[in-house]
């Protein structure tokens, strides 16, 4: 009996494992095609991507808040962040943060906590949490290759669809609009879904591990990361993938 209980659990817990997996990575892939719709309205409406740092160019990116605050309105019904973006994002005399909202029927406005909406969230992320208790995101805007690639210009080779301080647009894109990577999912060095800098913006480089679970992207799935393109559509992009290619992707021209 002991050996029959033991080879079923051998037989059945790795199936019941692949089942939560597979669930899992199509929970993140649905996230990360609601979170690209999101920043396609956001650019429908102001022909641009949000900047990937916002708030006083005089703070440092990693002190100024993060593009995902600029898309709640497009996630659907949200309200207006009562921020002030020229102070830190995690100054501590802007807590407790308030979300400015309303209903209809009759029309109501209200105060409420600031919480962020699903769009930051992988089935399998972190859970950490910054010291006021906002969450971390798992997934990153993509900003190009080189660890400066955030500070370059659309013009340059190496530059990606988010930059600090400039907002990106699909024309600035030469090489397709489905080659070009939008997001990604991260493990690694994550931050706090309203900061700027490095914790919602990451540049590639091509000298550090690519997609694993210590590397850049990726590490919340087996075998690879997901990704969304330019285009909307979401890929799993594989451990094995080549520099040469994520760097073509990372890239809203071909790379130097």
């Amino acid at each position: 009996m002991i050996f029959t209980l033991a080879t079923f659990a051998l037989l059945v817990f790795p199936a019941i494992y692949h089942i939560r997996e597979s669930a899992r990575r199509e929970q993140c892939k649905n996230t990360l095609k609601q979170l690209s719709l999101a920043l396609l309205n956001y650019h429908d409406t102001y022909g641009i991507f949000p900047y990937g740092a916002v708030g006083s160019i005089n703070l440092p990116p990693e002190k100024r808040w993060s593009w995902y605050l600029c898309i709640g309105n497009f996630w659907g019904h949200y309200g207006v962040p009562e921020i002030d973006y020229n102070r830190p994002w995690d100054d501590p005399a802007l807590r407790p943060l308030i979300l400015h909202t309303w209903r209809n029927g009759p029309f109501e406005e209200f105060d409420v906590p600031l919480v962020p909406f699903p769009a930051i969230k992988c089935p399998n992320g972190t859970l950490k949490t910054h010291i006021d208790g906002q969450p971390f995101t798992d997934y990153v805007g993509t900003a190009g290759v080189t660890p400066e690639a955030a500070m370059l210009p659309a013009s340059s080779h190496r530059a990606g669809l988010w930059a600090y301080e400039d907002g990106r647009s699909l024309s600035d894109i030469h090489d397709g609009i489905s080659n070009t990577l939008l997001a990604m999912e991260t493990s690694s060095s994550n931050g706090c879904w309203l900061a700027g800098g490095p914790s919602t913006v990451r540049e590639y480089d091509p000298a550090l591990p690519t997609i694993g679970s210590s590397a850049q992207f990726g590490g919340l799935h087996s075998g690879g990361g997901m990704a969304v393109f330019a285009d909307g559509h979401v890929s799993f992009l594989a451990e094995s993938i080549s520099t040469c290619v994520l760097a073509e992707m990372m890239t809203i021209a071909d790379p130097d």
